[in-house]
């Protein structure tokens, strides 16, 4: 398995990121849709900087994983973490404007009744949740990553984005 690949991580954001598709076409939550892409965008990037934890779930399909340092939640401090020419190759780069109009997106968008809230929302961060997505797990088919998810993505459970 290459390096920083995080399967569990992965999968983890594919399920926020199906249940934003679902949310997004029912009245009045479309806020909470993008709130659950916000979500897996961050997973997403840190799936790429994090390490499996020294637990008896390692090398299992349920493995947990921590970030090592700093704390990072910021999607523009996340996208600096990650490897800057695997980073290019996934593409992440062309999404550099939207990490930085949507950099705290979770933080400002989860309650909509505080003052910090954004007032406005779009699908956008589902539609680049779900692009980062599939070159992901291209990427992670490519390199033969051996996951059982991963293998049989996209005859999983609830299908594929």
């Amino acid at each position: 398995m290459s390096n920083h690949q995080s399967p569990y991580m992965l999968e983890t954001a594919s399920d926020y990121l199906r249940a934003a598709k679902v949310l997004w076409k029912e009245p009045n939550l479309g806020l909470v849709a993008v709130v659950n892409a916000a979500i897996a965008i961050e997973i997403i990037l840190k799936s790429f900087i994090a390490q499996p934890s020294e637990n008896d779930r390692k090398g299992t399909i349920s493995e947990q994983y921590e970030i090592k340092g700093k704390r990072l939640h910021t999607l523009t401090d996340l996208a600096k973490a990650i490897d800057s020419d695997l980073y290019n190759k996934l593409g992440f780069h062309r999404h550099e404007y939207w990490f930085q109009k949507f950099d705290n997106l979770f933080v400002q968008s989860r309650y909509p009744y505080e003052p910090t809230s954004s007032g406005g929302y779009s699908d956008t961060p589902i539609q680049i949740g779900i692009e980062m997505f599939r070159s992901t797990i291209n990427w992670y088919k490519q390199t033969e990553n051996p996951d059982p998810w991963v293998i049989m993505y996209p005859d999983v459970a609830g299908g594929g984005l």
